[in-house]
């Protein structure tokens, strides 16, 4: 079992709210900028920590004062690292300089916080350190110096109001190389009666009883996070919902993490509408305000939304096929994300390339070995490449590297999306 360095005592009492704005009167509290505030030191400060092998770091502090009569106020709390306990310019605002003249001394981590305690990841804190002083594989040293602060601020929007930082606190740790690159966007999948009946509930399901809905051609994706938009074009039927919230033949959800308690699903047992379900809430399943095409959106930021009626000209292909280096360039029917016997267009591949090995692909029509509807990506030919809009006709092969993958592709909109499992 992997270390966890927790902190054995919490703070308590110390979560709050602000005082109702609909109270227009002198009890109100009046913001003020906090002078300090004391982030406690760990137990764990005299040891050397293994990030390699250690997963969680636990802080402790003590709650700034926000409002003279130190009224209930909630305020936001991050996490700021620094190999150099220097807190000048941080990772997010050397990367967004173009001049590149700034140099990184701090990182922020992802996780944030209300409470008076938190959890940094142990994997972050290593990654900020390579990013900050840039090691290679080979230059990794065996021991490193790690300063850590909060710092505090009130969220109005997207503004940080009276931000104050606390005092830092120096670790010792056993740092080790990671390959830094951008975080995987996140993902969401179908699952129900529109897909053939399967209600995945695990990630063992993906590409079986789940399916993925598609990364946007040409969207721009945190880097940090994952987070924007995914989307699903398709031919839906529509149906009548029971007293339970349960629609034969047409009812479906979607997952992300496979936990039942966090899912999309209709707002009300109304046709059209999707709505997020955070642990309570609404659990109906979501189904078409009509039969026809209609495309998903869901924003992965926010948890948000919509199914909105598909307004372009689609052309029924019937199947399509999936023909590469894997298959000598054979017609493989790919399967469909529908039930069987309703229109179709949206295509999936489960692919397993073998260890040392890298294979090339496209989609294309069942005619045989005439290529003249057929569908590739990419600047070169095997370019590996996630997600993106394929063009018709003479473009280049897709390619994938060793794995397990489930390929996805849709006709309507030329979009296609790999997910490695």
């Amino acid at each position: 079992m992997k270390n966890k360095y927790i902190i054995g005592a919490l703070l308590v009492g110390i979560i709050s709210l602000f005082a109702s704005c609909s109270d227009d009167n002198d009890s109100n509290p009046t913001l003020i900028q906090p002078t300090e505030f004391k982030l406690n030191t760990p137990e764990y400060v005299n040891s050397t920590i293994d990030l390699a092998h250690s997963t969680e770091l636990g802080f402790t502090w003590s709650q700034p004062k926000y409002t003279a009569d130190n009224a209930p106020i909630n305020v936001t709390y991050e996490i700021q690292v620094s190999p150099t306990n220097s807190f000048t310019v941080s990772t997010d605002e050397a990367a967004a300089d173009e001049s590149g003249e700034k140099v990184p001394d701090y990182a922020v981590l992802s996780n944030t916080t209300q409470r008076c305690d938190i959890s940094a990841s142990a994997e972050e804190v290593d990654k900020a350190l390579v990013k900050i002083l840039k090691w290679k594989e080979d230059n990794v040293p065996a021991e490193q110096e790690v300063y850590v602060r909060m710092n505090a601020f009130i969220l109005e929007g997207t503004n940080h109001l009276n931000p104050i930082a606390s005092n830092s606190v120096k670790l010792n740790v056993k740092p080790y190389y990671i390959e830094l690159k951008d975080a995987t966007p996140i993902m969401w999948y179908l699952v129900g009666n529109m897909f053939g009946g399967n209600w995945g509930d695990k990630k063992e399901d993906i590409g079986v009883k789940a399916f993925p809905m598609f990364l946007k051609p040409n969207y721009s994706y945190d880097k940090k996070t994952g987070a924007g938009e995914v989307e699903y074009t398709n031919y839906f039927i529509t149906g009548d919902y029971k007293d339970n919230g349960d629609v034969d033949g047409a009812g479906f959800k979607i997952q992300s993490d496979f936990d039942w308690t966090h899912s999309m699903n209709s707002k009300g047992n109304t046709a059209g509408t999707i709505v997020y379900r955070a642990t309570e809430g609404e659990s109906g399943h979501i189904v078409a305000p009509k039969a026809g095409y209609f495309t998903i959106t869901i924003n992965t930021a926010d948890n948000t939304a919509t199914m909105k009626e598909y307004e372009g000209t689609v052309k029924d292909y019937g199947t399509i096929q999936i023909a590469g280096s894997f298959n000598d360039w054979a017609d493989t029917p790919m399967l469909p994300y529908n039930t069987e016997g309703v229109e179709n267009h949206a295509w999936y591949y489960v692919m397993e390339v073998p260890a040392g090995e890298t294979v090339q692909f496209k989609f294309k029509i069942n005619d045989g070995s005439t290529w003249g509807t057929s569908w590739g990506y990419g600047a070169e030919d095997g370019a590996i490449n996630m997600y993106g809009k394929c063009g018709t006709g003479g473009n280049s092969n897709l390619g994938l590297a060793e794995g397990k993958y489930v390929i996805s592709f849709n006709d309507i909109t030329g979009a296609f999306s790999i997910v490695k499992l």
